[in-house]
């Protein structure tokens, strides 16, 4: 099990490592490895690139995702957070200095929160990170997420942030995959 961790570390940083300056990328994974090059990619791109960054998260409410990322030694100073799943969860969240919160189900919403961060960034480098398109795909049909995709993509190019989003590899409708990757400059399969 740990030489298929250190396998996948450097493949995570090999694959990263040959992406241009301005970039938006699909990367698939497995399931098995999915938290893991979760952090992996965050680590190159706050502690390695030393990035500012939004992070969207569907998959774990903003003080859980803290919690794993400090814990894994990534530097949390210049993230921000819109997080998607307190709000279903039935949590009351509030406003945080370093998180905004919705519903996955309002993708609208999580494009002007995101865009509240963008526009509250100081200049320089920035990233967007998707944790996940699997999930949206609970809330939303495939049209309405690959409509969502093709405007983030879009909305980063026009903001100047790098993007990843992030998928499993076996995706229930994986046309979905192939849909969103024409958006993006870059598939990485790992």
């Amino acid at each position: 099990m740990e030489m298929h961790k250190t396998k996948l570390s450097s493949k995570v940083s090999e694959e990263l490592d040959k992406l241009p300056k301005e970039y938006i990328t699909l990367i698939t994974v497995n399931a098995n490895d999915y938290l893991r090059v979760n952090l992996e990619i965050l680590k190159f791109l706050c502690n390695d690139k030393g990035l500012q960054g939004i992070y969207v998260s569907i998959n774990r409410p903003y003080s859980s995702s803290l919690k794993i990322l400090k814990g894994n030694g990534i530097e949390t100073d210049n993230i921000f957070f819109v997080d998607c799943i307190s709000v279903l969860l039935g949590d009351t969240p509030f406003r945080t200095a370093r998180c905004l919160f919705t519903s996955p189900e309002n993708l609208t919403d999580v494009a002007v929160l995101i865009d509240q961060w963008v526009r509250s960034l100081p200049e320089g480098d920035k990233f967007l990170f998707l944790d996940s398109l699997s999930p949206r795909l609970i809330y939303n049909s495939v049209g309405t997420v690959t409509k969502f995709s093709h405007f983030i993509t879009g909305k980063m190019r026009q903001w100047g942030l790098n993007g990843v989003l992030m998928s499993l590899e076996k995706e229930s409708s994986p046309e979905i995959l192939d849909d969103i990757s024409q958006f993006c400059d870059r598939r990485i399969n790992l």
